[in-house]
């Protein structure tokens, strides 16, 4: 007999494929496999079968498989249970005894991409003659949404993971007279800055991720932030766009700096949107009445939930980016050691440093910021946000479809 296998598989990205596969059953010697492999990490699987690349979100998969959940195909790595930390030991160890009081990143004013993170690596063992392996990877205990990935290892590298969630994941071994599938076992990345090493830029990282008081925190894979894109290279745009799935590309630099204004390096597919960008306090700052109305147009495109993922960059991703992400978290009812350290994660970049400010001199800029939304009515720096964007023209509604859009309710 044979089971015909629908189901959508998708990389961990913003993309969805659709898997179509006939599989034969026990008992009979012949399997046809037709379906989406997914490039893991370096690694190319050789099953026959459609390759994509591997990215970062979910989809639904619904299957009917002839399956026989097994006790031979058992988790090696990581320790089920275990909790990994994404960040490098740098990053992790600066964040976790950071105080926005001091300039603690000056040792690591090194112009360097300091900030790449790990990756995780799954690995199995099998007494199954598998023929290739599917994997599925879950934030769900029922694996409902997994993502799958197909190899013909007993390994799979995941790139772009969220930090402070738990993931489930289970492995099926495919072989000639039966599919065998394992037990489901996970594992937890803690809370840490999500950052990024994307090929040909510098200064990348998620704005989300970060647990706040009042039960919620502000979602990921949503809003991410770096530096320009001329040096991408092929390889980073496959990361960007089939990974990550970016739909918006926000340029806030002024049209003609470097290749302001003539597109997007990511392709004409991308919504590409060129504002001359506000930074801090003062002349071209978010104070004055012309960069108010500037600002204004910058938050809006953050109220069109069709927008995201949105990737903000000036030229270095830290001056005019730091701006608007500042806002943006402060609205979300991010506390001000977080604000200040999220903009300060760019002096642990090469482009972050291009222009050799000092920690201190970059780090007055936004403080200065932080003091002028104080002085706006409200019981703390979220509701004094929101009150200075409503000075600028947002409505209730549109500060209500951010809040709506980014923020979520830690499990």
């Amino acid at each position: 007999t044979e089971t015909t296998v629908s189901e959508t598989e998708t990389t961990v990205g913003e993309t969805e494929t659709t898997v179509s596969e006939t599989e034969t059953t026990v008992g009979e010697t012949e399997t046809t496999v037709s379906e989406t492999e997914t490039t893991v990490g370096e690694t190319e699987t050789t099953v026959s079968e459609t390759e994509t690349t591997v990215g970062e979100t979910e989809t639904t998969s619904s299957e009917t498989e002839t399956t026989e959940t097994v006790k031979n195909i058992t988790a090696v790595e990581p320790e089920n249970g275990a909790e990994i930390v994404l960040a490098n030991d740098v990053i992790y160890g600066w964040w976790k005894d950071y105080n926005w009081k001091k300039n603690a990143s000056e040792e690591y004013y090194l112009h360097l991409d300091q900030y790449y993170p790990n990756t995780v690596t799954l690995k199995w063992e099998s007494e199954c003659d598998a023929q290739y392996f599917r994997v599925r990877v879950s934030k769900n205990a029922d694996m409902s949404e997994a993502d799958s990935y197909v190899t013909n290892l007993t390994e799979l590298e995941l790139k772009a993971l969220f930090v402070s969630t738990k993931y489930y994941w289970q492995v099926d071994a495919v072989c000639a007279d039966a599919t065998m599938r394992s037990a489901v076992y996970t594992f937890t990345t803690a809370e840490s800055p999500r950052c990024f090493e994307i090929e040909g830029v510098s200064n990348t990282r998620d704005i989300g991720g970060y647990i706040m008081n009042n039960g919620y925190k502000i979602k990921q894979g949503m809003i991410y932030r770096g530096g320009k894109l001329e040096d991408i290279t092929e390889a980073g745009k496959e990361h960007f766009l089939n990974d990550i799935g970016i739909k918006t590309d926000l340029d806030l630099r002024t049209p003609g700096e470097g290749g302001a204004g003539s597109g997007s390096p990511l392709g004409d597919d991308i919504n590409y949107v060129n504002i001359n960008g506000r930074y801090y306090v003062g002349g071209m700052g978010i104070s004055s009445d012309e960069g108010k109305a500037v600002f204004a147009q910058e938050i809006r495109l953050f109220t069109d939930p069709d927008n995201y993922p949105i990737y903000i960059h000036c030229s270095l991703g830290r001056d005019r980016t730091g701006t608007l992400a500042f806002v943006l978290e402060a609205l979300l009812g991010a506390d001000i050691s977080y604000l200040i350290m999220d903009y300060e994660l760019s002096v642990f970049s090469v482009t972050g440093t291009l222009d050799n400010a000092s920690v201190s001199a970059i780090k007055s800029n936004i403080t200065a910021t932080f003091d002028y939304i104080k002085t706006f009515e409200g019981s703390g720096i979220a509701e004094k946000t929101e009150n200075y964007l409503l000075e600028i023209g947002i409505t209730p509604e549109e500060i209500q479809a951010i809040k709506d859009i980014l923020l979520e309710e830690v499990k």
